[in-house]
């Protein structure tokens, strides 16, 4: 069930609808966006993330659930993503005020308009986060490293995050059997 007024999950989205939104979003929201996907983190750590949190091997994102800090390596994709990022002194993403970063309710306002105009339904920020997890497993990445990038605590709680069909799972199942039992 999609995401409708903060009750349900968060839509995944699929690899045509992620492209159609990183190219409406408008700086820094197209920065935060692909930072939340190429990082598999939660927008309120990006959009808070320091300017010293970004190294020239790695990202170091505090989560804010776990309160413990992950470690990217910073790959082909995530450097493209981190080009869009002009930092401030303190945060990647400043506010108003020289002290403040930008707020996760004006990333949220812009992603809801750019979601509203391509008719996209369900997506929240944390949206980038469940499709990064969906679309690795469908990539066929094991479990463990999904769960290492997005920093989950335990394999069931990283399994709430996948999204794929009961006809998926069903057809993997089938194939791995033909494949145990040629």
């Amino acid at each position: 069930m999609p995401k409708v007024n903060r009750e349900g999950k968060a839509l995944v989205f699929s690899l045509e609808q992620l492209e159609s939104v990183f190219a409406l979003l408008r700086y820094p929201h197209n920065a935060i966006a692909n930072l939340c996907y190429w990082t598999a983190s939660r927008a309120g750590e990006i959009v808070a993330l320091p300017t010293k949190a970004i190294t020239a091997e790695a990202v170091l994102i505090k989560q804010t659930k776990t309160k413990v800090t992950k470690e990217i390596d910073i790959y082909p994709k995530l450097a493209a993503a981190l080009e869009l990022v002009t930092p401030g002194k303190v945060y990647c993403f400043p506010g108003r005020k020289s002290d403040s970063h930008l707020t996760l309710r004006a990333f949220q306002k812009e992603l809801d308009t750019v979601c509203e105009s391509l008719d996209i339904r369900g997506a929240s920020s944390h949206s980038f986060r469940r499709s990064m997890a969906t679309h690795l497993y469908l990539a066929q990445v094991d479990l463990e490293s999904i769960r290492q990038t997005t920093g989950h605590k335990s394999l069931t709680s990283l399994t709430e995050y996948i999204d794929i069909s009961r006809l998926q799972a069903q057809r993997k199942v089938a194939a791995a059997l033909e494949k145990i039992w040629a």
